[in-house]
């Protein structure tokens, strides 16, 4: 069972050079690869962990940990997911001008 680490991004600078804006952009799409990666490795856990459960290898708490962390794991990706849009979509709607 994988945690994702919490890591901070470097801060932001209204002005700096177009390598350091790229550099924080390749910072941001590093980081969420990883957090997808480490989404679907806990529901990997989770679908092997109630599979050994099923045979008898491992306990039924075993299992239901897995499933537990499994779904809060999907459940914070679905809240950031949620807020994303939602930010989106108020950047879509402001006025211009």
């Amino acid at each position: 069972m994988s945690t994702l680490p919490i890591t901070l991004l470097p801060p932001v600078t209204l002005s700096g050079s177009e390598a350091q804006q790229q550099g924080l952009s390749s910072n941001f799409g590093a980081l969420l690869g990883q957090a997808i990666t480490g989404l679907t490795q806990g529901q990997a856990n989770a679908d092997q962990t109630i599979q050994q459960a099923l045979v008898g290898n491992v306990s039924v708490t075993q299992a239901m940990i897995a499933m537990t962390q499994a779904q809060s794991q999907l459940d914070v990706a679905t809240a950031i997911q949620n807020q994303a849009v939602s930010a989106y979509q108020t950047i879509m709607n402001m006025p211009l001008s």
